[in-house]
């Protein structure tokens, strides 16, 4: 009967075993096979291949280029999740005193996607150049959402705030929490303002995930 070794359960053959070679080099590649790290092009050659994934597992992937591990919650991971940075150079405008996500004359949507860490944790960071029209205050927030669940909307809690006239680069970082592990998360930002008219340009988002 075929013994197992003690700590990774993998199998070789007993004196009292067929003397068959090959069937015995099979069981042990087959048992190691998952226990390696994978290699494919992109996830969905992984998911086509890995049918019945297990926690633990780890696969490279050519496309992103990253190693990701099969967590247990199921899902298919970042190993060691990375900063994802969004910057523009365009100068938009907004007299909105709601939250608005688009800015007149800026055309590039302020939208970063990333995996969220196993934590459930990133750490947000969003700034810009600011000019204010008149006297007032101009806040540029963001918000969180996993597909249409908002897991942080935009806030002045949360805000890069300027207010005068001169014109003031700012920023602020803000983690959020309560994030799906392993799960796509869109960041958007956001802007509003309580002076006539402000222009924001520079304008940048940086994601953190946090372990």
């Amino acid at each position: 009967m075929v013994a197992l070794t003690p700590l990774g359960s993998l199998p070789y053959p007993q004196p009292t075993d067929n003397a068959d070679i090959p069937v015995h080099l099979q069981s042990l590649a087959e048992a190691v096979d998952g226990r390696t790290v994978l290699r494919f092009a992109d996830a969905a050659a992984r998911d086509a291949k890995i049918t019945d994934p297990l926690p633990g597992m780890v696969a490279w992937l050519n496309n992103p280029g990253r190693y990701y591990h099969f967590t247990a919650a199921k899902q298919w991971a970042p190993l060691v999740p990375g900063p994802v940075h969004w910057f523009s150079t365009l100068t938009g405008t907004t007299s909105s005193a709601a939250y608005v996500e688009t800015l007149t004359g800026a055309t590039d949507p302020l939208a970063v996607s990333f995996i969220a860490p196993p934590a459930g944790i990133a750490l947000i960071t969003v700034g810009a150049r600011f000019n204010n029209s008149a006297a007032g205050l101009t806040y540029f927030s963001a918000s969180v959402k996993q597909s249409t669940r908002v897991v942080s909307a935009a806030a002045d809690s949360r805000a890069a705030t300027v207010g005068g006239t001169n014109q003031v680069s700012a920023s602020v970082q803000f983690p959020v929490s309560g994030l799906t592990a392993g799960a796509a998360h869109t960041v958007t930002g956001a802007f509003r303002t309580t002076a006539t008219s402000t222009s924001l340009t520079n304008r940048f988002l940086t994601i953190t995930p946090l372990n």
